[in-house]
Formats: structure tokens, sequence, C-alpha cells
């Protein structure tokens, strides 16, 4: 029962009050019309103090409705209020903070403080705004020396030029002169060439996210190199530090405010200073060898800068040390100064992507309650597929009763709750929680029975403490899915029976998942990442005619489809066979899709590779790779990159020939893979629908950010300049 039937029920009664009892004795004895009159009045009171609770609201902006925040803004004089740019996808984008932070802005105007700040709250991104006129190489008075601003480069000063580098933030940290440029700050393709003039404004913005993993396993890196890597695939990736939050408009961006890897020299001044503190809570990188506490900052050396730490004798000292390498995600133990592997290796770090796409750490809320939302499975009871009839938790080392210490555990479990002797479970969902980011080793085998589905989801149970000093125990259907990355190696096989389901989230799985023959109604792969292959098997007798395989907000290395499978649906994901070899090239990485039979939608996504389909339709959606579809009569290309010599279906507004995309990484643990590159063509940028560009950032809808950035941002710059928005 919700607040307002409680309010109106609340009402009725009091409405009955008020009347002779009489009057209501006899009303009940013919019929209770008089009541059923009082309960619809108390129902319009209630929707009348509702509006009226709604209308007080609506005054301030920190809780008026979604709806009254363009009238607000038309208060201010707020003019072109940015829509919906992408809420909802860890980017932090904020209409409210726009429209309530106006007057501050226009107190600052002038200042590139509040170009900063602007730029923040309507992107969602980080941003640094940045004067590019004290850093033009000019004589100085001999008076006004500017040795902040030298005009050759130090060899000698290693920290300096690191910091300099052009590579790290995009240029926008570099404080060496330049010569004057006359023409106009260019935003787009070019890389922003004439910033460097007298009245140009620079604003770099920052679209990648920091995520921070705590107690990540590290495994073997790729290729059986000693040492440890901190990437799930053992891939080299760049560690990040958590930006800052800024307190102030005031204050002016700088490296540990933005998004960007972290320099081995920066780790080595927080390590040094956390030495000289005795404090390094607040260290980027943490780590800890066989489950034992952290290792102190006097532990932790940084690769090639610095040796081991030793004794009053100059000997290495006793006992474990670790060298770091935050530029590839590296880490070297050694013990008394000698290499040695420990049992097990966990890192606190934080690493970097465009987008909540994939396993990650991240907050998967939405994600995961949109996958439910749409997945087909209905159960054959009154509730549907929303019943949940249990759930197994799952976690390492576990010694609470009904959790299981590892997943092929926790499946016993659950097929011990779909046996004869647990009916009511069976027609339901089934939860099988994986509370812990630790590594899973072996084939995980899910044999789901009629009418029945498995979630197996990357989650934990955040209880409450009670006023006793208990928690509250864990309810069946009610979990968290954040903060976790588990992997598992080896394949997932799935069978499962008519109208059988089953829901993967937040899993690194190396290996392939494998839908055995059978009669599955469902797969739903959602925010995974899957190193090896999804795979459908069928017979003509057990051809899983009615399965619906569904991959959202995943990178997955490849789909492989039976004939007799109906459908497949990609949604704002990554196809890119180079997932299950890193190593190969492009071409010799295999197709991306391999469906003969199916009928294949694809949106907002990136293959990277080749399709085969029966029927396609595909929309805002990169196609790097030949596209082959057996009925051409049916379904659609929109608003799509189709590479040359696909033969699809009929074609509305896709790109243009001789147009290709180009990205700024294809390494898979780069972070920012697959983003496009600010040299693709406008047509690929902004050719996706509504505008956005294709591909799996399309929801990002980066264009419209950039643009109502740009718009609002305008009346606050300093006259007779003009403003450049970079690296978006």
């Amino acid at each position: 029962m919700t607040v307002s039937d409680l309010r109106r029920a609340g009402r009725a009664r009091y409405l009955e009050s008020l009347l002779p009892p009489h009057v209501l004795e006899r009303d009940a004895a013919t019929g209770g019309l008089l009541r059923a009159l009082l309960d619809a009045v108390a129902g319009e009171l209630a929707v009348v103090e509702d509006d009226l609770d709604t209308l007080y609201d609506a005054w301030f902006v920190e809780t008026a409705p979604e709806w009254v925040l363009p009238y607000l803004a038309d208060l201010v004089g707020l003019a072109g209020l940015p829509g919906d740019l992408g809420a909802g996808t860890g980017a932090g984008v904020s209409r409210r903070g726009v429209v309530a932070n106006t007057v501050m802005y226009r107190q600052r105007k002038g200042t590139v403080a509040v170009l900063e700040q602007v730029v923040r709250d309507v992107t969602g991104w980080p941003a640094a705004a940045i004067e590019h006129h004290p850093l033009l190489g000019v004589t100085t008075h001999v008076n006004h020396v500017r040795p902040d601003r030298p005009a050759w480069a130090s060899v000698r000063g290693a920290a300096q030029a690191e910091l300099e580098s052009p590579r790290l933030a995009a240029g926008a940290l570099t404080r060496f002169a330049h010569t004057a440029e006359a023409r106009h700050v260019d935003p787009g393709p070019a890389g922003g060439r004439g910033r460097f003039g007298i009245g140009n404004v620079g604003i770099f913005v920052f679209g990648s996210q920091v995520y921070g993993a705590s107690g990540t396993p590290a495994r073997r890196p790729l290729g059986g190199a000693d040492g440890w890597a901190t990437h799930p695939l053992g891939l080299d990736e760049p560690w990040f530090a958590p930006p800052a939050t800024e307190e102030h408009i005031e204050h002016l961006a700088g490296e540990a405010d933005l998004p960007v890897p972290l320099r081995p020299r920066r780790l080595l001044a927080l390590l040094r200073a956390a030495r000289a503190g005795g404090d390094d809570a607040g260290l980027p990188v943490r780590v800890r060898l066989d489950d034992d506490a952290p290792l102190p900052a006097e532990r932790v050396r940084v690769c090639r800068l610095e040796d081991l730490a030793t004794d009053d004798a100059g000997d290495p000292l006793t006992g474990w040390q670790v060298t770091v390498d935050p530029v590839h995600g590296r880490i070297r133990t050694l013990f008394d100064g000698a290499p040695a592997d420990p049992g097990s290796v966990h890192v606190d770090y934080a690493y970097g992507a465009p987008a909540d796409v994939g396993a990650g750490t991240y907050d998967r809320s939405l994600g995961h309650d949109a996958a439910l939302a749409a997945d087909p499975f209905t159960g054959d009871t009154d509730e549907g597929g929303d019943r949940v009839g249990a759930q197994v938790p799952v976690r390492t080392g576990a010694t609470e009763p009904g959790t299981a210490v590892s997943i092929a555990d926790g499946l016993a479990d659950v097929a011990a709750g779909w046996s004869p002797a647990a009916p009511d479970l069976t027609g339901g969902t089934q939860v099988l929680s994986v509370a812990d980011s630790e590594t899973y080793t072996g084939d995980l085998t899910i044999d789901v029975p009629a009418e029945s589905r498995l979630v197996l989801v990357a989650a934990h149970w955040r209880g409450r403490l009670l006023l006793t000093g208990d928690v509250e125990a864990p309810v069946p259907g009610v979990y968290a899915p954040d903060g976790l990355r588990p992997r598992v190696v080896g394949d997932v096989l799935v069978t499962g029976q008519t109208g059988a389901a089953v829901l993967l989230d937040g899993l690194v799985i190396e290996g392939d998942v494998v839908v055995a023959a059978g009669d599955l109604r469902s797969l739903t792969v959602s925010q995974c990442t899957v190193a090896g292959r999804v795979r459908v098997l069928g017979t003509p007798a057990d051809g899983n005619r009615e399965l619906v395989v569904d991959v959202r907000r995943s990178l997955v290395g490849g789909v492989e489809l039976a004939p007799t499978a109906p459908g497949l649906r990609v949604t704002d994901s990554v196809v890119d066979p180079r997932l299950t070899d890193p190593g190969a090239a492009p071409p010799a990485a295999g197709p991306a899709v391999v469906a003969p039979g199916t009928h294949v939608t694809v949106e907002g996504s990136t293959l990277l590779g080749a399709l085969g389909a029966r029927v396609l339709h595909v929309t805002s959606s990169l196609c790097d790779g030949v596209v082959t579809v057996v009925d051409r009569q049916r379904g659609c290309a929109r608003f799509s990159y189709l590479a040359p010599g696909s033969r699809a279906p009929r074609r509305f507004r896709c790109v243009p020939p001789g147009d290709a995309p180009t990205y700024l990484a294809r390494d898979p643990a780069a972070p920012a893979y697959p983003a496009l590159a600010p040299t693709a063509p406008a047509s690929i940028r902004r050719g996706g629908e509504d505008g956005a560009e294709m591909g799996v950032h399309h929801h990002l809808r980066r264009p419209q950010r950039t643009d109502a950035a740009r718009r609002l941002v305008e009346p606050y710059v300093p006259a007779a300049m003009r403003i450049g928005m970079l690296g978006s």
C-alpha cells in the first residue's frame, strides 16, 4: 500500500468520525453507499493534498520534480536548459545543479573558474579551463621574470618534463611557453590548433570515468610473464588515482582533480609523504599479500624510480616488499630482497574507462533492473518471474550458514532447491549472488528446470543495523549489485528445459558461455566481460527454438548461434574477437557474430568483426566488419556504419561511402577503449540517432553534452576572448 493509499484511508476514516453514529449504522444496514461516497471524497482530498505537497517542493530546486526545472530555469533567466544527456550512465549529469548554480555563475562572470564549473556541471565530466595568453613566449622584464613558464624544456628536470608531457591530460597541465598563434582556436579534428592565441581560452573536457577496485586479486600477466597483473584478463592497464572533489568554485582543476593516469613520480611523491607522516590511508595503491594486512608504504617501491628498502647496514629489509609499475598495472613481489611468489596478491587501485560497460566495480543497479524487466521469462505462477524463491550467497572462505564458498557449491545448493523435495521453488527465480571479487576456477554447469530462472549476479547484501545491535537478516531478491568484479576461469555451460531462463550479471568470464542443446527460453548477459564467445548449440530435436539471447552493456569476444536459435539482441555492447586473443590482428581474430538462422537486433553497439545473420535490424551502431544478411527484404540499417562490401537490408541515413571510424584505442585494457577518435568523420561522431555518436557510447550523448556546454558557457566568457572545447 502506497503513502497515498494510506492517506486516503485515513482521510476516509476521519470523515466518518464527523458523522453521527446512527447515520453510519443505518448506512451499513442499507448497503454502505455513504461509506463509498466518503471513500471517493477522501480520494479526491488525498489528490489535493499530494498536489499541495508537490507545489511546496517545487519552490526549491533541490526538491522540485524534474518537470519543474525548466520553469525554475526561466525564473533565473536560464535559456536553453539541456534535456536528457544520458543521466544514469555513470557520468553524473545533473540539470538540477545547472539551475541551482546559475546565480553563483553570474556572480563570477568573466573568470576562468566559472567557465570550468559550467562545463563540468553541464557535461557531468571533469574539466580544466586554461588561459593560454600567460603561456606565450614573450620577452619579460628583468624585474618580473617568469621562471614558471620556461621556453625550453629541461632535460634534467625529469619530474617536470613528465608532468608537462602533452600525452598527460591532453596537454592541459603544460606550463611551457609557446609562440603565439594567429588562428582562431579550433575544437575540431585538428586537435585544438590555434589555442595558443592572445585571446583564447581552452576548456579541456575529460570523458573518462575512474572506478575504484578494492581487494582485487592479481593474476599472472598474459603470456606467462613474471610478476602480477591487476587487469582481470592479465593485460597491461594504467592505474588511476580517484579525482579529488572540488569544494570551491574558485579552485582551478589540477592533476589531482582530473581523471588522468597515475604517473610514477606522482605515486612516488605520495608514497614518500605517507612514509614521512606514517599514514598510508590515502594512497591510491595498496597491496596485500597472503591475506595479511596491507604492506606499509615503506615496503611498496615504485619500479625504476627507487631501490628496495634497506636496513641500517644497507641490506634489503627482511620479509615482503613489492615494486609497482602504475603505467602497465604490474606488481613484482620480493622476499628478503629476492624474487618470490606469495600465495595470493590483492590490490586496492583504480582504473579508467569511458562508460559503464562490461564487468566493473560501478553501481550496476539500474542496468540490472532493466535486464530483469526485459527478460521474457514469466514462470508458471501468478506472481510470474518476479517471485524470488531463494537466494544463495557465495563468498570465498565463508563460514556463515547458508553461504557457499564457491560458485560450483552455490549451484549445487540451487539445484537442491529445484529438486522434487522443494516444489515451491519451481516456476520462480533463484538468485546466486557472488559477494566478493575473487577468482573462481573451473567450469560451471547450470541446469535450469522448466519454467524456472537462475540469476547469477555479482552482488552483496547491504544489511541495516537494527536498534538491538544486530544486522538485518538477508531477504531473497534484495541485494546490491555494485563494488564487485568476480572472475570465473572456465566455461559456463547452460542447459535449460521449456520456459527456463538464465541471467548473468557483473562477471568476468575467462571462457565461453555455452548453451547446450535443449529448450532454454532466454539467456541474458548483462554488464559482463566474456573473454570467450557466447555459443548456442542445437540439434533438430533440441534446438533451443524459442531462445532469445540478450547481450546488454557487455564486452564479448563473439557470438555463435545454431541455425535453430531464433533471436539475438545486442544493446550498448562491444563484440570484439580480440578479447579471445588480444595479440591477434583484427582480420585474424575471427568474426564477431555468426547467426545464420537468427533475427539479429543491434542497438548502440560496436562490432569489431564480421556479422552474419538471416534478418538484421541495426541502429546507431558501428559494424566494423563485413555484414552478410540472408534475407535482405526484411530488416533495416539505420544511422549506422557498415563496412564496405556488406550485403545488408535497406539503409536509412547510414554513413556515406568513404567515411570510416577511427578509434582512440583498440586495446581492450586501454582506458579509452573503444572510444571514437576526434579525427573520426562527423558523419560517425554525430551520425547516430538523435545526433549522438554511433557505437557503444551512443547512450552517453557526447555531442549533445558538448554542444549544450558550449552554448551555456558562452555568456560567461570574458569580453573579446574565445573558447575552444578540447578533449571531449
